[in-house]
Order: structure tokens, then C-alpha cells, then sequence
């Protein structure tokens, strides 16, 4: 049986998709505007089914502990969370929208055969991917897990293929909350009019925009070659067993950044990109087969997407 849903008075703004499309910075930005209050955690995972990933409160044990994520937030903030698996989640979008009655959804859709060589680089990155494993290894395993059940329990970067099919999941959220509560960005635009897309977002959330066109964006979250993918895996795991226990302590959780910082450079996440790397480099180049391979598995998407969005076409 299904908790009775609690009516929020709050707005809110949930950055519900995709992965591996630049969500953690717009979560930065869009939590930096003065009048928006960040939860205090950016996944909170809250409304999402089961899927083995680490959630610190769960939908399932009542809705009102939503708002726990946003301990002192003024009562007048914009409250800001990003959960980029959510899309994935169908009954996410009903459930957000059955208890949330004023929020706003941002989707942003990165160019499915990019956003698969994303996945692979930070499942690389974080020790979830042996770097010996070449693209074509890698694209290989994911025709084949595609090729099985869509329930199968696999790996967030084992699901990189199937989950660019974005057509496939946004009609639950189209149905959910229709033209005016659903934003749907292409990556690209994020990229190069960041300035653009937070005055759009900021004019859904009804807060003034003037803030970001002095405003400094930084590329957070991105794909960076580290020293040791297996010790930097297990630091991650500790981040998340440690953010419990202080992610509603305001004082610890800013130590913590910057001991994240120092760590993070002595791991050796250098400013250069990660194909870069002359370890990864070698075994990162798409062939030509493959990706036609890739362009014949998504060659319906723009127009499915144009279809479902009500444009003439669509853009990555």
C-alpha cells in the first residue's frame, strides 16, 4: 500500500535526468542563486524505486521525510535537488508529482553515442571498469545486456546503451507534469549558453536570473583520469557511509568539501581530460563499425523525441 501523499507548500526544482549530462553542475549553479536552498544531498534518490543504489531516506517510509533533505531552508527558497537516474524510474514521476504539487522538472539529454563514452571513462574512473577493457569491448557487453530482460538488476554503467534511448522513459513524465512543468535541455545548450539556460530555469522557478550574468561556470563532475581507480572507489564509498551522519550539519558538510578538494588532488584528478590518459587513450577510439552499429541502435531518437517535446525537430 502506497503512503498517503504529503501536499508541499515549497517550490521546487528536481534536475531528474540523464546521467552523465552535466546535472552535478547545473545542480551547482542553479544552488549557488541566492533564493535557491540545495538539498543536502544533490541524489537524494528519495522518490525512486529499489535499484541498489544508497539512499539515505526512501519514499516507501513516508513522504514527509522529503523534507529532511532541506533542513534550514528559508520558507520563500526554491528548494533544488538532482537525482539524474530518476528519469529511468517510472513511478518516480507520478510519485514526485502525486506529493509535490508545485515542482518543476529539468531533463537534459546528452547525445546518446557521447554520453555512452562518458559512462565508460567514470566507470573507469571509479574503479567499476577494468581500463584494459577496450570501447569496442565495452559497446560489445552492452548490445549484449540490451539483448536480455529490461528488469535485469545490471550496473548503472552497464545500462549506458539502453538507458540513451531517452524516448523510451520521458513519456511518464510528459504524462506526469505536461509542457509547463517539464524543461527538457540539450546538453550542447548547457555547454555553450549556460547564461541562457539558468535565466530559463530561473524564469520556471519565478526568482530573478540577473544573478548569473556575472556569474562564474565551472565544469563540475567530469571525467578525469585518477592514480588508483580502486583506492578512489573505496573513498567514494566512505564519502557516502560518512554523509548521514553530517549532511544536515552545514558546518561539517563545508569541512568536508574541502578536505574533498585536497583529497581529490592527491588521488590525481588533474585538469586534463581523461582521454588524455595514455593508459585509457589507446583503448578510447570509437571505430568506424562501431559506430555505425551505435547510429542504427539510435537513429530514431531525434525524430521520436521531436515527436514527444511537439518540436519540428530535435538537437543534441
Amino acid at each position: 500500500m502506497n503512503p498517503t501523499p504529503v501536499k508541499s507548500q515549497a517550490k521546487h526544482l528536481i534536475i531528474a535526468g540523464v546521467t552523465r549530462a552535466g546535472t552535478t553542475s547545473l545542480y551547482n549553479y542553479l544552488g549557488d542563486h541566492p533564493k535557491v536552498c540545495a538539498s543536502t544531498i544533490k541524489e537524494t534518490r528519495f522518490f525512486m524505486d529499489t535499484d541498489g543504489l544508497r539512499r539515505l531516506h526512501r519514499y516507501e517510509d513516508g513522504p514527509g521525510l522529503y523534507d529532511k533533505f532541506f533542513t534550514g531552508c528559508p520558507a520563500d527558497a526554491v528548494r533544488l535537488e538532482a537525482t539524474p537516474d530518476y528519469v529511468y524510474c517510472l513511478t518516480a514521476a507520478r510519485r514526485i508529482s502525486d506529493t509535490l504539487t508545485d515542482a518543476h522538472i529539468v531533463v537534459i539529454l546528452r547525445e546518446p553515442i557521447d554520453r555512452l563514452i562518458s559512462w565508460r571513462r567514470y566507470a573507469i574512473q571509479n574503479g567499476l571498469l577494468d581500463p584494459e577493457i577496450s570501447l569496442t569491448e565495452y559497446i560489445k557487453t552492452q548490445f549484449d545486456a540490451d539483448d536480455t530482460t529490461e528488469n535485469n538488476p545490471l550496473p548503472q554503467y552497464q545500462r549506458a546503451l539502453r538507458e540513451g534511448r531517452y524516448s523510451h522513459y520521458l513519456p511518464a513524465w510528459i504524462e506526469a507534469f505536461g509542457s509547463d512543468r517539464l524543461t527538457v535541455i540539450p546538453y550542447n545548450d548547457l555547454l555553450t549558453d549556460p547564461v541562457g539556460v539558468t535565466h530559463q530555469l530561473c524564469d520556471c522557478a519565478g526568482i530573478d536570473g540577473a544573478f548569473y550574468d556575472s556569474y562564474e561556470f565551472t565544469i563540475h563532475n567530469e571525467s578525469r583520469p585518477v592514480r588508483w581507480p580502486k583506492v578512489h572507489s573505496a573513498y567514494r564509498s566512505l564519502i557516502w557511509r560518512v554523509k548521514p551522519y553530517i549532511h544536515d550539519k552545514p558546518a561539517t558538510r563545508s569541512l568536508l568539501r574541502r578536505v574533498r578538494r585536497t583529497t581529490d588532488a592527491a588521488l590525481g584528478r588533474t585538469g586534463k581530460a581523461i582521454s588524455a590518459s595514455p593508459t585509457i587513450a589507446g583503448k578510447d577510439e570509437l571505430t568506424a563499425r562501431d559506430r555505425q552499429r551505435l547510429e542504427i541502435y539510435y537513429q530514431d531518437e531525434p525524430t521520436q523525441l521531436a515527436d514527444l517535446l511537439g518540436l519540428p525537430d530535435w538537437r543534441w
